[in-house]
């Protein structure tokens, strides 16, 4: 606090002395303004030089200050902060994090499988964990949500089922049907004495109005947003959101997956009349790191990260006995964002597609992969892996979109085969390998989702799941067309230069 009182009396200072030059007519404005401009951009681009971020990070960085200083400059400011600068910002809230985890993990869950997974999956599970990942839990019921008419049927029922309390976060929550229909199934549970915390992301949500969120406070739920894009800290937060979907009910029920809650996911929008989307429902104890990760996003936007705060949640009705589960394999839970050691999720997705023998497939919305990721698929597909790419038909950002097909042309010729669903919007976050492994969560596969945002997967290892989530696969594969290299390298020189251009921009997405 004492640190940013000093910083603001200085910038009055030099504010004060600079317009007591120009009122003096000493220095004229224009003058001014042309001496401070280059030196100010000379000494950006200094600092991006210097922060040692990846050379593709560093030219987007220089080239959109060239071509558009006014603009890039607004940019930086606000998206080009660095991960460094953001774990140097949480330093103290991440500190208290890990003793968080620390008392938690020193409660006896027991979580190793009962029944032995194989070779493969063992390894994968153990450095996985040491990149940072959860345990993996044995007696782990999950089931597979496909679409928004499964995945709120399905929420909105653990919902009035609640007996002790109910915990929901979301990126993005809208005032719309949907979301009214869940905030009024959350009021009168509330009403009912049950405990309700609801979080959303500050900027994700920001449409959402004291007249939508009021009444919920009223019924005594505790409605948090996460890092306010009106905070005093906006330059430090605003790029770094919180991008996670969490429901958990009574600590015995819980979702997670690629569906936010809007109208837009049932397939009700103009835009996107077709929303294909995947949703996870898990019972059993995979949720004692769910719900972990859910509180400590919670009591770091309620600034309560303290001991007296937390001491509340380690009883049994946060964590309770998941008893026996009849379940075959087991679950890992992998959680990351701009204040880890190190970006968990790009690395275990990493190692678990690297442990491929016959097959890889993603599902994404977005795909903006950085080096090491588009190394692994070409390779993979070269060396005879059946590496396929789902992706939308139709997409909702034509720079994203654009970009993404700017990495289409090395892998469709390494042997990579891309589908593009029909007519509709794909945003499941979906890895599948070998019809063994499989991850789904809220990550996408780009840097923003590695790198900058706060991100989750579950990793199921061995499990019927699987199989259902190779069984959605095969039906989306035959509702695409596939893009063939001989017919993506007939599109027009124009589309190419658009490409290319967004693919210079893409690390800033």
């Amino acid at each position: 606090m004492k640190n940013r009182v000093v910083q603001l009396l200085f910038v009055f200072t030099i504010a004060a002395i600079m317009l007591i030059f120009l009122n003096k007519s000493i220095i004229p404005l224009s003058s001014l303004i042309g001496l401070l401009w280059p030196i100010t951009l000379i000494g950006i681009a200094f600092i991006i030089f210097i922060e040692n971020r990846s050379p593709q990070s560093t030219l987007a960085w220089f080239l959109v200050l060239t071509i558009l200083p006014v603009i890039g400059l607004l940019l930086y400011l606000l998206f080009g902060r660095s991960r460094w600068r953001r774990k140097k910002h949480l330093s103290r809230s991440e500190e208290k994090r890990k003793v968080f985890r620390e008392l938690l993990a020193g409660r006896s869950f027991n979580l190793e499988p009962s029944c032995p997974l194989n070779e493969r999956s063992t390894y994968l599970a153990r450095v996985i964990q040491k990149f940072g990942g959860g345990p993996l839990a044995n007696d782990t019921v999950t089931k597979l949500l496909t679409n928004g008419d499964e995945t709120f049927t399905e929420i909105l029922q653990a919902i009035e089922n609640a007996t002790h309390h109910i915990h929901i976060q979301y990126y993005i929550y809208r005032s719309d049907e949907i979301g009214t229909s869940i905030r009024d199934a959350l009021i009168r549970k509330a009403k009912s004495g049950v405990i309700v915390r609801f979080l959303y992301d500050g900027l994700g949500s920001s449409k959402l109005r004291r007249s939508f969120l009021q009444p919920m406070k009223d019924a005594g739920i505790e409605v948090v947003e996460f890092d306010s894009i009106l905070s005093p800290w906006l330059l430090e937060t605003v790029n770094y959101r919180n991008h996670r979907k969490i429901v958990i009910v009574d600590g015995a029920i819980g979702f997670t997956g690629g569906l936010n809650v809007g109208d837009e996911y049932l397939g009700r929008s103009k835009k996107f009349p077709i929303w294909r989307d995947s949703h996870l429902k898990i019972e059993g104890k995979a949720l004692y790191k769910l719900q972990a990760i859910f509180l400590e996003d919670f009591l770091y936007a309620t600034s309560n990260l303290n001991t007296e705060s937390w001491n509340q949640f380690m009883d049994n009705s946060y964590f309770p006995s998941q008893g026996t589960h009849q379940a075959e394999g087991a679950v890992q839970i992998v959680a990351s964002g701009p204040s880890s050691e190190d970006t968990s999720i790009r690395n275990a997705l990493l190692k678990i597609m690297s442990s491929a023998k016959k097959s890889i497939w993603i599902a994404t919305p977005y795909f903006i992969p950085d080096q090491e990721t588009l190394t692994l698929l070409r390779l993979s597909a070269l060396s005879g892996v059946d590496v396929r790419i789902l992706y939308p038909g139709k997409g909702d950002s034509i720079i994203s979109d654009q970009a993404s097909q700017s990495y289409f042309t090395p892998l469709l010729k390494a042997g990579v085969s891309i589908y593009r669903v029909k007519d509709a919007f794909m945003h499941a976050k979906i890895v599948l390998v070998d019809d063994e492994v499989a991850t789904i969560g809220t990550a996408n596969m780009d840097i923003r989702s590695f790198e900058l945002n706060y991100e989750l997967i579950a990793v199921l290892y061995e499990s019927n799941t699987v199989l259902d989530i190779k069984n959605d696969f095969e039906q989306d594969f035959k509702n695409s067309i596939e893009t063939t290299w001989a017919t993506f390298q007939k599109r027009s020189i124009q589309k190419r230069m658009l490409e290319s251009l967004m693919r210079l921009i893409s690390p800033l997405l």
